[in-house]
């Protein structure tokens, strides 16, 4: 049995083990999750020549500056990684979201898989009072209720939603982003913006690349999936494993 292990192609989180032409894709240990407290210290290892965790006031600032980072992270796409599944239940047409709820991501149903489509609070008046449908009120700092039409009483409905990111708030909570180094980088980024650092521009052209990487490999389709193209009907073309 011949084994043969190397970095997968496209996805530095992936190692390729190779068993007898057998290809098996772990996630490689260099890339697990690490700590708010190892962000800071490599990028205090770039900023002042020093692998130690800042003090002080530069401390807390590039705590921000990583708690922005994943924030902008988390704003950037919809992530595999944040997407939660919940059951609402409804003692009247009103309930409330977790209190980690950003947006839905797909219709929610009801347990006879009924679709309830989200619309905006002012168009139910171009609704009927038998159609089925909800809308979405409130904010991230007062929370979220939704209000459905045509659920019936003492129901649940299944929803699909991105949820908040972890705001890491101590030093040893672990960082949520798949490839930190986007947080390293626009930690040093935000620093040397506020110093007028002439690497502010290159560090930070950096940061998006890695940010737009992570999207690229968000929109590929799993290594399991069936990635032919294939005709769809008479007329049509899709990409992807067929129904059926």
């Amino acid at each position: 049995m011949g084994i043969v292990i190397t970095q997968a192609p496209g996805y530095p989180e992936l190692v390729c083990h190779t068993v007898d032409n057998l290809v098996i894709y772990v996630v490689s240990s260099a890339y697990m999750a690490r700590t708010l407290s190892q962000i800071l210290i490599d990028a205090q290892a770039y900023l002042d020549l020093e692998a130690v965790e800042p003090t002080g006031d530069d401390l807390t600032v590039r705590v921000a500056y990583a708690q922005q980072a994943v924030r902008e992270w988390a704003d950037s796409y919809q992530w595999r990684g944040l997407t939660q599944k919940e059951n609402i239940y409804f003692t009247n047409a009103t309930a409330s979201f977790p209190t980690n709820f950003k947006e839905l991501t797909t219709i929610s149903t009801d347990a006879n898989g009924n679709q309830y489509p989200q619309i905006l609070p002012g168009e139910t008046v171009y609704k009927t009072s038998s159609d089925k449908y909800l809308y979405i009120e409130g904010n991230e700092a007062m929370g979220f209720t939704t209000t459905t039409n045509g659920l019936a009483s003492l129901a649940t409905l299944s929803i699909t939603y991105q949820r908040q990111p972890s705001n890491m708030a101590t030093l040893s909570d672990n960082c949520e982003v798949p490839d930190d180094g986007f947080v390293i980088k626009k930690v040093i980024s935000l620093v040397l913006q506020s110093r007028s650092d002439e690497r502010f521009p290159i560090v930070e052209a950096d940061s998006q690349r890695l940010l737009r990487n992570m999207i690229g490999r968000e929109m590929v389709r799993t290594p399991g999936g069936d990635m032919k193209v294939r005709r769809v009907g008479s007329s049509g073309w899709g990409i992807g494993k067929p129904r059926g």
